[in-house]
């Protein structure tokens, strides 16, 4: 029984330091919340972003990310700039993401200097 305990807190630990270490990543972060039910409507787009990190988060397998990253709707991208979130764009009722891909992309531009002579 104490084994089981051990590893449920330590699954749980993992997990969650999983999500806190990217969004601790130093520089410009973007990360894709989902979950599986809603797959169809992944944001494929985000892959062309440059000068980002990128990385992907199903809240289904990873709950405690929706409370505390304050997922409402599915998908969501948040941007942060070294942990600071920054900017995020979220889904409407249909739970389709409509933000052009140009806007992310000038944010994420904006923090990096890249749109700078």
């Amino acid at each position: 029984m104490k084994r089981i305990i051990w590893l449920i807190l330590f699954c749980g630990l993992t997990s969650s330091t999983n999500s806190e270490s990217t969004i601790k990543v130093k520089g410009v972060v973007l990360i894709h919340y989902n979950a599986n039910f809603n797959s169809a409507n992944n944001y494929v787009e985000i892959a062309k972003i440059k000068d980002a990190k990128i990385f992907k988060s199903w809240i289904d397998e990873n709950p405690e990310v929706k409370d505390s990253e304050r997922i409402r709707s599915v998908p969501t991208i948040i941007l942060y700039d070294s942990g600071k979130e920054i900017k995020r764009w979220e889904a409407g009722l249909n739970l389709k993401l409509t933000v052009p891909l140009k806007e992310i992309q000038q944010e994420v531009d904006d923090l990096t200097g890249a749109n700078k002579f």
